[in-house]
């Protein structure tokens, strides 16, 4: 664990986006290839435990909110939350804004994909709780992960710890939030693992936004020689999510604590069960070759009521990936890294949708019984040259192979199979040194429309797919800088990470008569800079900084409402930024400030409805204090301390204008933690 007196008192600290670090020690594994980070030619976030250690840790808005380019948004203060990368993860249509899960987006825990082929991913398996480090990559990453990689997620474990620990944590907030967190970090010869039980409750400020979770986790990972590293990854989350739904400007305004009715008439709720278990394997050949191998089997039991129906689904997702890296020297000054990797991803299982009783349970009429199942496999091949250590050029390729399957047990007629395959090209060019890196990259995108917006239109022969459905398509531009500077006398050190974008989006979603169906036939364009400055005071103070603008508008998009070519991106603000200052005495007590702010966005594609723009305050103390061998910490946060009143999430092209997901008033947390070592 890492922990944030020692981070702070660390001398030779340096920053990265969001908390401080040392970077020449810190390798990111968000682009396949292990790196330093400070030296991956691309935009990449880190964020470091102490950034959310002070927090209700319930989502990753707790973690990702002052990240550069990424839109964290809570829904309702649960586990629930929104998040966009570069606008990628933003679409929907009425209820099926992503409640729930994210699109557009590679979540991965440990260098394992909870993302799913048709590239949805729900957050079960999501816990700050039991995470030390997050590694986001926030350029599109389909030419190395392929489908739905427009920002990549990774969650990481912390395994280097030199002897074993004990760690007690309670949490408690309001409206009914507490936590009961038991880990343990284990040596077994030369092997580490960390073992994490928890227990979650929310019992939401909204109407009907009850949040739930029991969760247990273990890392564990052992060298089998000098050369080859075993890890194992075992998870096991059981959780209940209920939904509050939008509400329309005027509920919004008047009482923003109730719920949609027809959320709680049909108590829309999401109950799911979720193993798993991964093998990785880890072996250098040599200093100049490396191999990774991992399996992973997932089991899932989910139980949904959703717009009118109760569903069943019963699913395996299983899967694995490898990735061979050679590096050469051609001549004293060129060296040559060549990386090979595949990866194979299937989902399978049986869908059943029931009637809904009057108060919301299964009923008896069994309304559909299908089989779904998607299988997405591809492989990439990268050459990087790199001259006087300094000068870098890489080129990479990826095939992508996606298979959908649909065989309907009521109504064989429409059994139905679909595949799309794409190649995925990206290139740049940088020059790095020990202090900084510059870089500019071209490359290709590629998404898939999930399942649940593969259906067809009504007028069709029928059938189980969208015939007219194509993948979509996106070509990004980007030019970046990051590094650290020192700065004259004792004014500290200062870090940067500085991007523009342009992105071009070509068979984009649109919806068509109010999202039964969807075609493929629209063009996005999206551009934006994205700046992240940490300044280190010395040893004790922190400011942070990061901001966000952009432009996100429709090219071309046309359905039965009209021609909304030239308006701007639903669900997608122009600007947004944070800043933060924190301290710490030499005492073990510290405190810090933050202010986030979200300008306004359009919550539906014919930009008639409006999110207004917002400001927040927030501030924490916490307290830090080694005795002996064991650490007692302890903290009291506040968020919202001015009680504004806005707008958190929106629904996508709500329903009979109910857009709006109002965002949490003022509120407190605080949380005990005693580690013994």
């Amino acid at each position: 664990m890492h922990l944030l007196v020692s981070l702070w008192l660390t001398a030779a600290a340096v920053q990265s986006d969001t908390v401080v670090v040392q970077l020449p020690e810190v390798v990111v594994t968000g682009v396949r290839v292990p790196e330093p980070a400070l030296r991956v030619p691309a935009a990449i976030s880190i964020v470091d435990r102490s950034r959310f250690d002070a927090t209700r840790g319930m989502s990753l808005k707790d973690a990702l909110g002052s990240v550069p380019g990424v839109l964290a948004q809570s829904r309702s203060g649960g586990q629930d939350v929104r998040v966009t990368i570069r606008g990628y993860g933003a679409r929907g249509n009425g209820e099926r804004s992503n409640s729930g899960v994210t699109r557009g987006i590679r979540i991965l825990t440990d260098g394992i994909p909870i993302t799913e082929p048709d590239g949805r991913t729900a957050y079960d398996l999501v816990d700050l709780g039991a995470t030390d480090r997050i590694e986001v990559s926030r350029s599109n990453a389909s030419a190395l992960y392929g489908n739905a990689s427009g920002g990549v997620i990774n969650l990481r474990t912390n395994l280097d710890f030199a002897s074993s620990w004990l760690e007690a944590r309670q949490q408690t907030g309001a409206w009914g939030f507490h936590r009961e967190q038991a880990l343990t970090g284990f040596a077994v010869g030369g092997g580490r693992g960390v073992l994490s039980l928890d227990n979650t409750t929310f019992d939401g400020w909204r109407d009907h936004s009850l949040s739930t979770a029991t969760r247990a986790h273990v890392r564990f990972a052992t060298p089998l020689d000098p050369g080859t590293r075993l890890g194992l990854l075992l998870d096991a989350v059981s959780d209940l999510n209920r939904f509050s739904g939008p509400l329309t400007e005027e509920q919004l305004r008047s009482a923003p604590r109730q719920a949609n009715a027809s959320f709680v008439q049909r108590d829309d709720r999401r109950r799911n069960r979720v193993g798993r278990v991964a093998v990785t394997l880890d072996r250098r050949v040599e200093d100049s070759q490396d191999l990774s191998f991992n399996l992973f089997v997932e089991p899932k039991a989910l139980q949904r009521s959703e717009r009118g129906r109760f569903r069943d689904f019963d699913r395996i997702h299983l899967g694995g990936g490898g990735v061979y890296q050679l590096r050469s020297h051609l001549t004293p000054a060129l060296e040559s890294r060549t990386s090979l990797g595949g990866d194979d991803a299937f989902q399978d299982g049986a869908v059943r949708f029931y009637s809904l009783t009057a108060s919301g349970g299964r009923g008896t009429a069994l309304v559909a019984n299908k089989r779904e199942a998607a299988n997405a496999a591809g492989g990439f091949l990268q050459e990087e040259l790199i001259w006087n250590e300094r000068w870098s050029a890489r080129a990479a390729l990826r095939y992508d192979n996606l298979w959908y399957i649909a065989q309907d047990f009521t109504d064989p007629s429409l059994d139905a199979t679909r595949r799309f395959t794409h190649l995925t090209p990206k290139g740049l060019v940088a020059y790095g040194t020990d202090a900084y890196t510059v870089y500019a990259s071209l490359g290709g995108g590629v998404e898939a429309p999930a399942f649940n917006e593969i259906d067809p239109p009504p007028d069709l022969p029928p059938t189980a797919f969208n015939p007219f459905l194509e993948p979509m398509r996106s070509t990004t531009w980007e030019l970046g800088a990051k590094g650290r500077a020192g700065l004259p006398g004792r004014l500290g050190g200062l870090r940067y990470d500085a991007a523009l974008y342009w992105i071009d989006v070509s068979n984009d979603l649109v919806p068509q008569e109010g999202g039964v169906y969807f075609l493929t036939a629209g063009r996005t364009r999206r551009k934006g800079a994205e700046l992240g400055l940490d300044w280190l005071a010395g040893e004790r103070l922190l400011v942070s900084a990061t901001g966000t603008i952009s432009e996100n508008s429709y090219l071309e998009y046309r359905n039965e409402l009209g021609d909304y070519a030239g308006r701007r991106v639903a669900g997608l603000p122009r600007i947004a930024f944070n800043t933060m200052a924190r301290y710490v005495t030499a005492s073990g007590l510290s405190g810090e400030v933050s202010v986030e702010h979200l300008g306004c966005y359009y919550a539906d594609d014919a930009n008639t409805a409006r999110a207004g723009a917002w400001t927040l305050l927030n501030g924490s103390i916490g307290y830090s204090r080694t005795i002996g061998p064991h650490v007692v910490r302890a903290f009291v946060a506040g968020n919202n301390l001015t009680d504004e009143r806005y707008v958190a999430s929106v629904f996508i092209n709500g329903l009979s204008g109910q857009f709006y997901e109002p965002g949490l008033p003022r509120n407190g947390s605080a949380g005990l933690t005693l580690r013994w070592r």
